[in-house]
């Protein structure tokens, strides 16, 4: 007997691997099968037989799934339908290997969406009590599937069946089917590769309750190893009693506002992830990218939609993973309106081991995590951008409704004025001498129309009478409308500039009350939106709240003190601060006196939203 040799220089003979039957139940429980899921399996099975063995367009690749719900349920029966067929050969060498990458493809090179050979034998196996595949081609029929101990093989007596196209519909049950004209050219043309194939399940497993047909068809039009599939292949949906269904088809998601095209970002060359650089794109696969698509609606909160609220990862053609957004660190508000794919063929080169048996999410490794690190980034890019545009949107609509109360707030300022005028210096309306300097010289009044929201509140022109002091030798004073006309910076358009088409927009750095030089003689104030402090308000509270009113009202309070001083100083030239303080008391005094009983709703009710006219319910309209 020859001594053995050296442990070092042992070689070993390789031989087939073997295993026990059990081990397909440890595998295929793995895939955690919905019936969804299954059926995407089924459909993408028939749409590679269709690219592999005919050629035929996707208008004419038929894919039928049939039902009959059973009654109890588990008497069901589920049907996937194609007319294209397998012959023995294809389901000795392909179909019965388990995990066979190259299955779907029976020796072609035409990219296929089968990726390990299991799908679709796995749902067979672990969700029907028995199933079965019913296939002719080439003038032969057969019949393989899997009994109750969950073994497969063939049907006695039914291996390479010779038969008509005809008889094989007979004995399948399709002979009652209205089968496209379409497929009956196809096959008048080549009779030898007419054929067909039911992939039938009996007795299906988590099919009770309120599982129904409906549901299941639902969840199929959303799961992500079917949509693309559904979107261009003609997946028909019928009851097994039936001659021929409807189309069964992907959602159709509106679009968000201002971003309807779908964004297509490249895949990058060179991305450094944990302190090394990946390249997702190299010169095999160029045109490797990232889609992203937009909801009018918020997907997360949509029920079913919710599930459409993540990237699917392409290969070469089909899904191989899918990521919801919070799975990406996506948490943004504006990531619940973003969904998409990513195609990276690169991923099932079999040397870098990134894709899963079942192909839900990829394998986890460094690869992969700088790819999904990569997406994250470019949907909270988007994200940001939608961001700013519902915040601009947002602040648009608020300064619209700002608008709207600034006009009632006008209205009663004017009254108001009028009002105080009388009572504290016992002449006429605030608003004649904006801060001007008393003096002797002649009235010059504007004749621009300033007026608060009516042509009659704007200033008249000058009579030529001489001031009541006859005359003296004062600064020349600077006359103005009647009442100072009160705008709103970002919303409304300057009125001193004829050639303005946007709205005046004040620094954030201005005062919140603001006036130009060129705004004194035409009785002009600005609020200024723009402060932080009035951002703020808006961003948190919203133009209808309270809170932003009681803002408004407050900057009117300003406004009608700063027209006092004024008005004081053409009375009494040696203002002091004795007189500026009594004066601030008293006026404040009456604005808020008058603001409770006349401004209430405006100041306390909590919900006053939508539009409001002008003129306040609680009060007439201004005195002219």
């Amino acid at each position: 007997m020859p001594k053995p040799r050296a442990a070092t220089a042992t070689i070993i003979k390789p031989q087939k691997n073997e295993f026990d039957d059990h081990f397909l139940d440890v595998v295929g429980n793995e895939f955690k099968f919905d019936h969804a899921k299954g059926l995407a399996e089924w459909i993408k099975n028939s749409a590679d037989a269709y690219s592999t063995t005919t050629g035929a367009k996707d208008a004419e690749q038929f894919i039928i799934l049939r039902f009959h719900q059973g009654q109890p349920k588990k008497n069901s029966i589920f049907e996937c339908i194609d007319f294209v067929g397998m012959t023995r050969q294809d389901l000795d060498k392909a179909f019965k290997v388990w995990g066979l990458q190259t299955a779907a493809k029976k020796g072609t090179a035409v990219a296929t969406y089968g990726g390990h050979g299991n799908g679709g034998k796995f749902y067979m196996r672990q969700m029907f009590k028995t199933s079965r595949f019913i296939t002719f081609r080439g003038g032969l029929l057969n019949l393989f599937g899997f009994n109750e101990q969950k073994q497969y093989g063939f049907a006695k007596g039914l291996e390479d069946v010779t038969m008509t196209i005809e008889d094989a519909l007979a004995y399948a049950g399709l002979n009652t089917l209205d089968i496209p004209a379409e497929v009956r050219k196809r096959w008048s043309k080549k009779p030898k590769e007419a054929g067909f194939t039911i992939v039938r399940g009996e007795h299906p497993e988590r099919f009770s309750g309120r599982s129904t047909v409906d549901t299941i068809l639902e969840r199929l039009r959303l799961h992500p190893q079917a949509r693309r599939l559904l979107a261009h292949k003609q997946v028909i949906m019928m009851a097994r009693a039936q001659k021929w269904g409807n189309r069964l088809q992907p959602p159709v998601i509106e679009p968000r506002d201002g971003f309807e095209k779908p964004r297509e970002i490249m895949l990058p060359r060179s991305f450094s992830y944990n302190g090394e650089n990946y390249n997702f794109r190299p010169k095999e696969y160029p045109s490797a990218k990232l889609i992203l698509r937009t909801s009018q609606v918020p997907l997360s909160r949509s029920g079913e939609l919710a599930s459409l609220n993540a990237i699917d990862i392409l290969g070469e053609l089909g899904c191989i993973g899918s990521y919801r957004m919070n799975e990406l660190h996506s948490f943004g508000q504006e990531a619940e309106f973003v969904y998409g794919e990513c195609e990276c063929p690169l991923l099932e080169d079999k040397a870098l081991n990134c894709v899963k048996n079942d192909r839900e999410k990829l394998v986890d490794n460094e690869l992969t995590q700088a790819l999904l690190e990569w997406i994250s980034q470019q949907v909270n890019t988007l994200s940001a951008e939608m961001a700013d545009r519902r915040r601009a949107e947002k602040k648009t609509h608020d300064l619209r409704q700002s608008s709207l109360f600034n006009q009632l707030l006008d209205k009663w300022k004017n009254r108001f004025m009028a009002k105080l005028t009388g009572e504290l210096f016992g002449g006429p309306a605030i608003g004649d001498a904006l801060g001007g300097i008393g003096g002797g010289a002649e009235d010059k009044v504007s004749k621009q129309t300033t007026g608060g929201g009516t042509s009659s509140d704007n200033a008249k022109e000058s009579t030529g009478e001489k001031d009541g002091n006859g005359g003296g030798g004062g600064d020349e004073r600077r006359a103005g409308p009647r009442f100072p006309r009160v705008l709103l910076s970002g919303q409304d358009r300057d009125p001193l500039d004829e050639n303005s088409t946007e709205p005046y927009d004040c620094d954030p750095r201005h005062p919140p009350v603001y006036q130009r030089r060129i705004d004194f003689d035409a009785g002009i104030y600005w609020i200024n939106t723009s402060r932080p402090f009035a951002e703020k308000l808006l961003n948190e509270y919203g133009a209808e709240s309270a809170r932003w009113r009681e803002y408004l009202f407050q900057r009117y309070v300003d406004i009608i003190f700063k027209q006092s001083v004024y008005e004081l100083r053409k009375h009494e030239p040696e203002i002091t601060a004795e007189k500026i303080d009594s004066l601030l008391d008293d006026i404040t005094s009456r604005v808020h006196d008058a603001a409770a009983e006349e401004l209430e709703r405006f100041l306390f009710e909590e919900n006053l939203t939508g539009s409001i006219p002008a003129t306040s319910p609680d009060q007439p309209a201004a005195e002219e």
